[in-house]
């Protein structure tokens, strides 16, 4: 009787599943397709630095900035599921910078330019904050559940964070800043705050002058030499490989930005 039961269980449920009108799978597939249809390899030229992009991978290969000044085909590794996480990013900025502005002399300025001359860069920050009297620097991080319990836990920031929010207090002549992190899954939110102390001031004006000096191996028209294999992290996700490929073995090796010291980002809560 049991196994009679069993096999009717089976039957209806294969009858049950020849009579589904549509293919899930593919009807997922449609969906995620719109995230990258438009993510197509096309020609950009870099005109300056930016820090977002410096704090991560590609961003510390002084090669990799060559051939974003001349120009190139840039290609967008992105699948979907990246692409929605960075389009929920963007949409939960412009949330919670509105929610700031809904307080009463909270909110001085979002998304507003930082720029620099020597050596180039540009880029925005998201928010200045009216605290205790001064105009507060701040970013804004969204991350999932499991990665907000670890900078909760830990009271450190993400060091790809630091270096973002190191470079925009440099130009903007900040010694206080903060790291606003809100957890996706439920919007909690935790704030890191960030104070210049000798290694970072010694950090970041150390990457100033690599900054120059990836800039200066440009104008004199001297690339520099590959620093990673080809099937590295770094170079499987850059978004000109395929240009560095093909560009020649280099003419001068200059060496990668140096990270920041993960021992030396002290826990800040």
């Amino acid at each position: 009787m049991m196994a009679k039961n069993l096999l009717n269980q089976v039957m209806l449920k294969a009858s049950q599943e020849k009579k589904s009108f549509l293919n899930n799978k593919e009807l997922i597939e449609k969906i995620n397709s719109g995230y990258t249809v438009k993510r197509v390899p096309r020609h950009t030229q870099k005109k300056t630095f930016a820090p977002s992009t410096v704090a991560y991978g590609h961003g510390e290969c002084p090669r990799y900035w060559y051939i974003a000044f001349d120009g190139a085909e840039f290609a967008d590794s992105a699948d979907a599921y990246g692409a929605a996480n960075m389009t929920a990013g963007t949409k939960s900025h412009d949330r919670i910078q509105e929610a700031m502005g809904n307080v009463e002399d909270f909110l001085v300025d979002s998304e507003f330019k930082i720029t620099h001359n020597d050596p180039p860069i540009f880029g925005f920050g998201d928010v200045l904050l009216n605290w205790d009297g001064k105009e507060l620097l701040g970013e804004i991080k969204t991350m999932p559940q499991e990665g907000f319990e670890y900078r909760k836990a830990a009271g450190k920031p993400k060091l790809g964070h630091l270096v973002q929010l190191l470079i925009y207090m440099k130009i903007l002549n900040k010694t206080e800043a903060v790291l606003i992190y809100e957890n996706k899954n439920n919007h909690e939110l935790l704030i890191l705050p960030v104070e210049l102390n000798d290694y970072y001031k010694k950090w970041v004006d150390g990457t100033f002058d690599w900054l120059r000096s990836v800039r200066k191996a440009w104008t004199d028209r001297t690339l520099p030499e590959k620093n990673y294999r080809s099937n590295s992290r770094i170079c499987k996700t850059c978004p000109v490989k395929a240009t560095c490929d093909v560009a020649g073995k280099g003419d001068i090796k200059l060496l990668s930005l140096e990270p920041i010291d993960e021992k030396q980002a002290l826990p800040m809560v």
